[in-house]
């Protein structure tokens, strides 16, 4: 029997998806029906099964949500997820424990799933797949599986590791402790208290893999006691001979005589006792954020500035780039490695996954690790951070070399398939050696790295196999006219494939990064350019899994990043909306142009076809009017009337009040308009702030945020008041959101080409212009009078209640 997938089955068994809210509806609406459609019964199902875990000498109760007994073994254990919460590493690590824990031997199946995607592996061949296998297929699964129970050393480990994915925010207490143990205990400056943590770490990191082959995990207070005694030596310096025997097995650090420089016995065994009963293997990801929040955070800022790239945007940018076994990868400003450790899980999980014989596949895994992972960090305590991260995923840490990438010889040019990176922002680079190495830096007295990191990635690339970058920028390069030539020499150089506008405030937990980021994705023209993509994939998310403008990482559940992968796999036309209101289309290749490269300009270039089929009647904004911009510089001591931007009613532009002040208390910049005039407020266009000038005022200065407009000599519209609604409408309103630019909402701004040039708005019929005009104008002057008659009233009485005040001040005196 051919089943239905889990998407297919709901999609004809539930009629109102929107009622399925919760972790709970998930299971009892959804998995508990589909389960029984694929052949198992009510009976075989074990719901909220608690487990009691011990790691060391902490103790946690999890408890499964489904469990699956065939003659009282339990063979399957579901984890359910609320449908909004996105399947990731996390989550899978967490499936598996469970079902490696529940029983002995353990179940085959690990499933997680949210009632939307499937994560499904085989507890003991490591093949993932994105199904819940039917009855008939467990049933055949059963009977060819080779059952092995967990050693007492496997179990410990896993319990420490379920420990550790269920209790991060006490993990991260631990880290803090520990950082507080190594400064005050051991007497180690904060300045170098990160690197004394890194060689705990690689201790522990040896331990947890000699556990995994079997032997025992010495990172026990019990043990290394013992070996102490043993040995006739102190706490401290066993462990010393621990650290030496795990930089003999991990040789990442440059100092070869590297040990450890704590000598207080007390601090040693205190920070062995508080990270015993955690796992660090598996789970670096959350390891690398702990450490980067408690150690990193405040120390760690050099000339290179390092901002880290959260897990929900490195997770995207492998993903769509899809690397293949055997294809060379590199991320030439590495940072903590989390390009290359997930680069690393992805193509290990593509292996595990072949149909490659057990030797083949041996071969291409020594090769991921041997050959396949490359990396560059200027900084030595990061590049040292990235290599622990590696081992502790499972290594491929040897080809990370710590330098200035832009002139490293260690990373070479025309070698590798796939590029991963996150280079520095925007900084100068003044090198002038190394600028007349690059096209972009010839000729110059200074660079800005970002720019030159584009360029030593594009040579990095192997052109002869279609080689790609993906590549975090501030998004000004791709839409400022300032670097218009850099974008010029770009498309020269490279395809796009792939743009992405990230939300304002997106860095701003991973190192305080204001700029307002996008992902690019580059394809290396070849010698014949044969390896041309018909289409680029543009991706505007709201949500990306976290709370961006916060200080501090945040989860979030809502997420558009997971639904832009799920639609990359095939062309559609037109844009579609995620349920959070994030956008994503694709366009062809020949319509990208040096002027504009984001993602939201070439997404309203996408959607002016939606526009021209709804409205036929649309004509470009120059077309119907031209900028009258007359720059005026107030005098100190004169009085003028000003128009503050606040004083815009937003969306209506109903203005309230115009002031008069000296120029000495208004700055000297501005716009000088007259009444009548029609004006657009460019600055955080969301506001919509479109307004017209009261007819009986005369010369009021504005702020030059806002595009004074003359309708000009055309045969579509005369009025401005039919022009200022047309401009306030959600479709005009929706094109000037997407031009925008700039590093936040609040501060993006409207530029006057895109304005005029890029902007199309529908024509009325005579008769509807004529309607819009006489109510426009009434409104208006309706509002303004009442403002100034409220205005009025308002003074009088402050007036009044002022001069009363005072009289009872004088009679008390």
């Amino acid at each position: 029997m051919n089943y239905l997938s889990l998407t297919e089955w709901r999609k004809q068994n539930i009629a109102d998806i929107s009622k399925i809210k919760s972790e709970e509806d998930i299971k009892n609406h959804i998995i508990i029906p589909y389960l029984q459609y694929l052949g198992y019964t009510i009976p075989s199902m074990r719901f909220e099964n608690s487990m009691s875990v011990q790691a060391g000498t902490k103790s946690i109760t999890v408890k499964s949500d489904i469990e699956i007994a065939i003659n009282d073994n339990i063979e399957i254990v579901i984890d359910t997820k609320a449908p909004n919460v996105s399947l990731g590493d996390k989550q899978i690590l967490q499936s598996i424990s469970y079902a490696k824990l529940v029983s002995t031997p353990p179940a085959i199946y690990a499933i997680v799933t949210n009632g939307f995607d499937v994560a499904t592996t085989n507890i003991y061949s490591g093949k993932k797949v994105n199904f819940i296998p039917p009855f008939s297929q467990l049933l055949s699964d059963i009977s060819r599986t080779r059952r092995k129970e967990l050693t007492q050393i496997e179990i410990r480990e896993v319990s420490s590791l379920l420990l550790t994915l269920t209790n991060i925010d006490e993990l991260y207490k631990i880290i803090n402790a520990c950082k507080n143990i190594i400064e005050k205990r051991g007497l180690i400056r904060s300045d170098q208290s990160f690197k004394e943590m890194t060689k705990i770490l690689l201790v522990k990191m040896n331990e947890e893999k000699r556990a995994k082959s079997g032997d025992t995990n010495r990172f026990q207070f019990d043990i290394i006691s013992q070996l102490a005694r043993a040995h006739d030596c102190s706490f401290v310096e066993e462990f010393r001979y621990l650290f030496q025997e795990a930089i003999q097995t991990y040789p990442i650090y440059n100092d070869r005589d590297v040990s450890i420089l704590i000598n207080d016995n007390d601090c040693i065994v205190e920070v062995v006792k508080s990270l015993e009963p955690w796992s660090f293997l598996g789970t670096g990801d959350d390891i690398k954020g702990a450490v980067y929040e408690i150690f990193l955070k405040s120390t760690l800022r050099g000339d290179f500035d390092q901002y880290f790239t959260p897990r929900e945007i490195v997770d995207f940018m492998v993903k769509f780039a899809d690397p293949k076994i055997d294809d060379l990868i590199l991320d030439p400003a590495c940072g903590s490695g989390g390009f290359l450790i997930q680069s690393f899980l992805y193509v290990n999980q593509k292996i595990i996954n072949s149909p490659y014989s057990t030797v083949e596949s041996k071969k291409k895994f020594q090769n991921l690790i041997d050959k396949c992972l490359w990396g560059g960090e200027a900084d030595e305590d990061l590049h040292v951070l990235a290599k622990i991260n590696l081992i502790m995923h499972g290594d491929g840490y040897n080809n990370i070399y710590q330098g200035d990438s832009l002139r490293n010889s260690n990373i070479p040019n025309d070698k590798f398939n796939v590029i991963l990176t996150n280079p520095p922002f925007t900084l100068p680079y003044t090198f002038s050696d190394v600028l007349s190495q690059y096209e972009q830096g010839e000729n110059k007295l200074s660079q800005e790295l970002d720019i030159l990191f584009v360029e030593k990635c594009i040579k990095a690339l192997d052109a002869s196999a279609g080689g790609e970058i993906y590549i975090v920028l501030p998004e000004g390069l791709l839409n400022l006219s300032s670097y218009l030539s850099f974008r010029e020499w770009l498309l020269d150089k490279c395809y796009l494939t792939l743009v992405v506008s990230l939300p304002e405030g997106a860095f701003i937990p991973f190192g305080k990064s204001v700029s307002k980021t996008c992902i690019l994705g580059l394809r290396r023209k070849n010698d014949t350019n044969s390896n041309k993509p018909e289409y680029v994939y543009l991706c505007s998310p709201k949500e990306i899994g976290y709370e961006c403008g916060k200080s501090s990482y945040k989860i979030k559940e809502k997420n558009d990043l997971p639904v832009f992968l799920k639609s990359s796999s095939e062309y559609f036309s037109g844009i579609r909306k995620t349920e959070n209101e994030g956008e994503f289309g694709w366009i062809p290749q020949d319509e990208i142009t040096s002027y504009r490269i984001d993602a939201n300009f070439l997404l309203n270039k996408i959607d002016l076809d939606r526009l021209t089929k709804s409205f036929p009647n649309l004509q470009r904004l120059d077309r119907i009017c031209k900028f009258k911009h007359e720059s005026f510089t107030p005098k100190a001591s004169t009085s003028y009337f000003y128009l503050e931007i606040p004083d815009i009613s937003s969306t209506t532009g109903a203005i309230s009040n115009i002031r008069y002040l000296q120029g000495s208390e208004i700055g000297n910049s501005f716009y000088i308009a007259n009444g009548g005039d029609l004006a657009y407020c460019r600055i955080n266009p969301r506001k919509n702030r479109v307004f017209i000038i009261p007819e009986e005022m005369n010369e009021v200065l504005i702020s030059k945020e806002a595009y004074i407009l003359e309708i000009i000599d055309n045969g579509f519209i005369k009025s401005k008041y039919v022009l200022a609604a047309i401009l306030q409408s959600d479709l005009v309103r929706s094109q000037l959101v997407r031009l925008a630019t700039g590093s936040s909402s609040s501060r993006a701004r409207v530029q006057e080409d895109d304005f005029l040039k890029a902007v199309f708005v529908p024509i009325p019929d005579k008769k509807t212009q004529s309607e819009i005009h006489q109510k426009m104008q009434q409104i208006l002057k309706k509002y303004w009078l009442t403002s100034q008659l409220f205005l009025k009233e308002f003074v009088a009485c402050q007036n009044k209640l002022l001069s009363n005040i005072n009289i009872e001040h004088l009679r008390s005196i």
